[in-house]
């Protein structure tokens, strides 16, 4: 909400419950998006669709390597504070590679938990699965969360790419198209630098520090290995 106040307060239209269609493109030029309610024209656009990234993109017959994963997570009730920083535990357990949680701000306990195998696709349903097996991964560690009372669940969608870094960069076959996605499990934690970045590239001041950034994270890089960001 901070972001969207001052994005406003400069001027920023936002439209929202309006699903982009498609990126229309001439002659390998954008020129603009077409949503559910209108048509938008405009010189650059930006791929920021997240999980639904590489569907937009197939969209104008191109394929980037962004693949959704389902996960999910839960929140107690708010109790004193008492977890001052974030846990994560990164050892493998019984269907899952590892989990986290922390304490925020209203006391509540938010957890999630990383699957194992993945579970690849958009499926926003909870499952019964998922309560039991992190909960007794983090009273194992912590025995004194076994008091706290879950208030609800919910399962998002992580959007990954193979190495665990985003894609940032205009793309080589459609001028105009620039993309932004791909954050895996760190959109939260990457997007406001993100966004510096993807900005200055739209008005061509990139510095030399975004361009040894935009290495790393451009569309066409080599990937390999894992997530290098857990």
């Amino acid at each position: 909400m901070a972001f969207f106040r001052q994005a406003k307060a400069n001027q920023v239209e936002f439209k929202f419950k309006e699903r982009v269609e498609a990126i229309s493109i001439k002659k390998g030029v954008v020129a603009g998006v077409k949503t559910s309610f209108d048509t938008y024209a405009a010189p650059v656009v930006v791929d920021a669709a997240g999980a639904d990234a590489r569907e937009l993109s197939k969209a104008i017959g191109l394929d980037i390597p962004v693949v959704p994963e389902s996960h999910e997570a839960g929140i107690t009730e708010p109790v004193r504070q008492f977890c001052p920083t974030m846990v994560v535990d990164l050892r493998p357990g019984r269907d899952s590679s590892n989990y986290y949680f922390y304490q925020n701000t209203h006391g509540q306990v938010v957890f999630c938990i990383t699957p194992d195998p993945p579970f690849v696709g958009n499926d926003y349903r909870e499952t019964s699965v998922f309560l039991p097996q992190v909960c007794a991964r983090m009273v194992d560690l912590l025995p004194r969360l076994k008091n706290l009372r879950v208030r609800r669940v919910w399962r998002g969608l992580y959007p990954m790419t193979k190495d665990g870094s985003p894609l940032i960069g205009w793309n080589q076959h459609v001028k105009g198209l620039l993309h932004a996605a791909g954050t895996c499990g760190q959109g939260f934690m990457l997007g406001p630098g993100v966004g510096e970045v993807v900005a200055r590239l739209i008005a061509k001041e990139t510095t030399e520090e975004d361009r040894i950034i935009l290495d790393g994270f451009s569309p066409y890089r080599s990937f390999g290995g894992g997530e290098a960001l857990k």
